[in-house]
């Protein structure tokens, strides 16, 4: 009878507890604690052509942080192979219930748009360059991504924190697909080349654009006399490339593209045979593989890695939020004069000291460094006056130096 008594008590004690905190769980279509209750649930497809390890990071913070945030649910694609199987995705993502797409794709961003249209679901893409076709359908709300100026100025900086140290160095830039006409490659390799220009205070026997987009290897001929040759292409560099190293004619490599994964192995072997230190800027996202050679040391004792041009991530959040403010009544605010807007200030974080790299990748700070606050202040829920200019011109202000600041 005592055990009886002594269950039946524990029952009632549950049931009290439930009845008391069934008012304090969530369902699938409440918001997270950061303020967005007021935000109606949607749905929102993602596509990429690339699933690796800064994808993986990309969905674990859309699904912890900004579809919480933002009260959206979102569908990710596997690796689209074609604008085919993109336009299959898009179509999936209709039948699935999606109210918005975003389109983080190497082509096709436009051909997409056309598709979302006519399914009448807002359109956001992902991209350096700007929409070339379809910019004035209605649901093509904009394109989103580091500006090919932006790529400039990075790769300039990143150029005069290594180079500019009194001594004359010999510089091999590989301009990757540059030659292809790829703007973010062709502004590397032209802000590179304009950086040498300050440093060493030469002038090119050829224009800088036409240096820019070679579609040979060249020589940067000036009248200083520094050795600069450009190098075209990505593929099969580790074959390519190496005997040029070898013949130890370069003591700063820079790649436009990510070279460090093709030409790490070559570097170091020819550091060690011709006992010689190479400088090596590289275009890369944050990973484990950097993280540890930016603070590893090659044979000579220096960074494996001294320098990094990396890719931002503000426009995937960006995009994300202008979706969500399209879907609330204000795709006007979000497009730009009756076409689709542009929004490209932020640029590529220049990253030059292991110091500052590891700032930057400490645990903690928020994906693209940008809290819950950041973003819901540039929702027009929270905030009626946001524009496109105004997410613009917060991607703008996302420099590396802005971000070691703001998260000391």
């Amino acid at each position: 009878m005592k055990r009886f008594k002594k269950l039946l008590c524990v029952v009632l004690a549950v049931m009290t507890m439930s009845v008391l905190f069934a008012g304090c769980g969530k369902n699938d279509g409440e918001a997270n604690d950061s303020g967005s209750a007021e935000f109606e649930k949607i749905k929102v497809a993602y596509a990429t052509n690339n699933v690796d390890e800064t994808f993986v990071t990309m969905k674990n913070a859309y699904e912890t942080v900004v579809g919480p945030t933002l009260n959206i649910e979102f569908m990710f694609s596997e690796a689209l192979k074609d604008t085919g199987a993109m336009t299959t995705f898009i179509e999936n993502a209709y039948a699935a219930g999606c109210q918005g797409v975003i389109v983080d794709l190497s082509s096709g961003i436009d051909q997409a748009a056309a598709v979302c249209n006519d399914l009448g679901m807002w359109f956001v893409g992902i991209s350096s360059a700007d929409a070339a076709e379809n910019m004035e359908m209605e649901k093509y709300v904009s394109v989103v991504g580091a500006g090919a100026a932006g790529y400039g100025a990075s790769y300039a900086d990143a150029i005069k924190s290594v180079v500019n140290d009194g001594k004359n160095h010999s510089i091999l830039l590989m301009s990757g697909a540059a030659c292809y006409g790829a703007t973010s490659f062709i502004e590397g390799t032209a802000g590179s080349l304009k950086a040498l220009q300050d440093v060493y205070g030469l002038k090119y026997t050829k224009d800088i654009k036409e240096l820019a987009t070679t579609k040979t290897q060249i020589d940067a001929e000036n009248d200083k006399g520094i050795k600069i040759t450009i190098f075209p292409g990505m593929a099969d560099l580790a074959t390519t490339v190496s005997p040029i190293l070898q013949t130890g004619n370069y003591d700063v490599l820079v790649g436009t593209s990510n070279i460090y994964d093709s030409l790490g192995v070559a570097v170091d072997e020819v550091e060690k045979s011709l006992k010689m230190d190479i400088k090596f800027i590289t275009r890369s996202t944050f990973s484990d593989a950097i993280t540890a050679a930016v603070n590893g040391k090659d044979s000579q004792g220096s960074p494996v890695i001294d320098a990094i041009v990396c890719p931002g991530t503000f426009e995937r959040i960006g995009a994300a939020i202008m979706i969500r403010n399209a879907y609330d009544g204000f795709a006007d605010k979000m497009r730009a004069d009756g076409r689709c807007s542009y929004v490209s200030k932020n640029a590529p974080l220049a990253v030059a000291s292991v110091d500052a790299y590891n700032a930057l990748v400490k645990e903690g700070n928020p994906y693209a460094f940008m809290t819950t606050e950041d973003i819901l202040s540039l929702t027009n829920k929270k905030n009626p006056d946001v524009t496109w200019k105004t997410i613009d011109d917060f991607g703008g202000k996302l420099t590396t130096q802005y971000i070691l600041e703001k998260f000391k």
